[in-house]
Parts: C-alpha cells; sequence; structure tokens
C-alpha cells in the first residue's frame, strides 16, 4: 500500500480545476490530498471553496465508487488561515460567503451517497476537522490531534462542529471540547466514538484504502442507499443544529473579539496545538 507522502495515480481531467486538493482516480477509487504542507494544509479563501465543491464533484463521476481524502506532509487540515479569519473579520460579505460555502461542505458530505474515508494522518483543526469528522470511517493516527478550533478564534463553533462531536461522543462530552477548544487525542476520540479506529503513525493511508477497496468491491446499491438512510440523522441535525451555530458564527466573525484573537494567536499567546499552528491556522 501506498503512504501518505506518496500518492500514486491516474488523474482525472474533471478535478484539474482543483489547486489546494490534489485529486487522483485510479481503480474506482478517489484520493483527495489537502496539498498545502508548508502550511500544514491550511486554507486560503479559494482553498475553502474546493472544500465546498470536491464531494459534490466525486458523486457525479461515475468512475469513482468510494473516495478517500487525507493530508500531504505532517498535517491532515488545519483549517482556515489567518489571513481568511482577518477578512471575515473586516467584510461582513465575506464572512457570509465563507459562511454559505461551509453549510455545503457540511451539504455536500450528507448528501454524498458514496463512502468517503479519512486517514486522518496529522493535526486536524477547524474547517479540517470537521471535513475529516463528516467522512464514513475515520482512520486517526495514534499521534494525531482533533480540536474544534473556534473558541480559540473567539468564534461561534459553526462548520458543523456542534452537529457532528454531539452526535458521535455525546452532549456532555462534546461540550467539553467545543466551548474550550482544547485537542482531542486518538484514543480518547476512539473511546468516545469520534472516530472509527487508530492506525500507527503512517499507516492511516494503507487501511484507509484497504477498507476503500472493500468497499468498492461491494454491492453499490446496497451500501449507497445504507448510506442514504443513516445520513438522515445528519440531516436532522443540520436542520437543528449546524445551520443555526454558522449564522451565530457570521455575527461572531465581524466581533472585535476576533481581531484580539487574530493577535494573540500570531504571536503565540494560545495552547499547545493552535500554538504549532499558529502562523497559519486558527
Amino acid at each position: 500500500m501506498t503512504g501518505h507522502n506518496d500518492l500514486q495515480s491516474v488523474s482525472s481531467g474533471r478535478y484539474d480545476k482543483y489547486r489546494y486538493l490534489e485529486v487522483t482516480v485510479r481503480d474506482e477509487i478517489a484520493l483527495i490530498a489537502f496539498n498545502r504542507p508548508d502550511k500544514m494544509n491550511a486554507c486560503g479563501r479559494e482553498d475553502h471553496t474546493e472544500m465546498s465543491t470536491i464531494l459534490r464533484d466525486i458523486n457525479a463521476d461515475d468512475d469513482v465508487r468510494v473516495a478517500v481524502v487525507t493530508g500531504k506532509g505532517r498535517a491532515f487540515s488545519v483549517g482556515g488561515d489567518l489571513d481568511v479569519l482577518e477578512e471575515m473579520n473586516q467584510s461582513p460579505a465575506t464572512a457570509l460567503g465563507l459562511m454559505r460555502e461551509a453549510r455545503e461542505i457540511v451539504q455536500s458530505h450528507i448528501n454524498c451517497d458514496k463512502p468517503v474515508v479519512c486517514a486522518l494522518n496529522g493535526a486536524a483543526m477547524g474547517s479540517g476537522a470537521v471535513f475529516a469528522l463528516l467522512c464514513d470511517f475515520i482512520i486517526m493516527e495514534r499521534h494525531a490531534l482533533v480540536a474544534d478550533g473556534h473558541i480559540r478564534a473567539a468564534l461561534t463553533a459553526g462548520d458543523g462542529g456542534t452537529m457532528i462531536w454531539p452526535l458521535a461522543m455525546g452532549l456532555t462530552r462534546a461540550k467539553k471540547y467545543l466551548l474550550t477548544g482544547d485537542s482531542i487525542t486518538a484514543e480518547d476520540a476512539e473511546r468516545f466514538g469520534l472516530v472509527t479506529e487508530i492506525a500507527e503513525q503512517g499507516e492511516s493511508l494503507a487501511r484507509a484504502m484497504e477498507i476503500a477497496r472493500r468497499l468498492a468491491d461491494g454491492p453499490q446499491f446496497a451500501i449507497r442507499t445504507t448510506k442514504v438512510a443513516c445520513n438522515q440523522w445528519l440531516k436532522f441535525a443540520q436542520i437543528s443544529t449546524s445551520d443555526y451555530s454558522l449564522a451565530l458564527e457570521f455575527l461572531s466573525g465581524v466581533h472585535d473579539d476576533v481581531r484580539v484573537a487574530v493577535e494573540d494567536l500570531r504571536n503565540g499567546r494560545v495552547g499547545a496545538i493552535a500554538r504549532e499552528c499558529r502562523s497559519e491556522s486558527l
């Protein structure tokens, strides 16, 4: 099996428009890699747009039965970079556009009837964490950390975090992480039901590809309709929680607290995982 820094396959022309995401298709499996390793795969403004469209394109591609998503380098994706956060704070129009895209990231996960397997190879925060945690199978490497991260940037925990964390681990445990922005270890994430299983460092992609191969070779109608049925829980949660939290995130995004938080993040006045990522992301 290939490792997470050795992504070899044949690209489909359908995905040539993508830059932040490297998309390759082989043997009915699409491999999606966050591809900004020098910035721990933090996403800029246009990158965020790509995150909102990729699963729509995957779902429409008849050559794909299963998608696998991972990150290049030492991180999965640490979410939006600080330039995006500053632009959102200064421009309500930009904030509104980002919130619409954030909703589409959640919606496209729910509406994608093809299985999506996550090889969570390193740090995941903000929109990166949400993209990972909405996948159908999540293989998290033992050293990796996941954090919602919004609170550290003085933002309401939107982007689907208030939807998927409580569904996966229960409301009381979820509040511990959503209200503090604290990171969760692989061991706790598996124990609480947030991820599917743990892999050793460097082995998550091989395991994800193994699962993807089994799913691609299985009865497609039954697999897809079972996923659609399961995702009715997500649809209910999106209506009751996710859309509401996104509206509140928009309001928090233009608050003065965000400007102060960005300054703190840039100067390292934050906790351990955010301090590691401060020059690139939330």
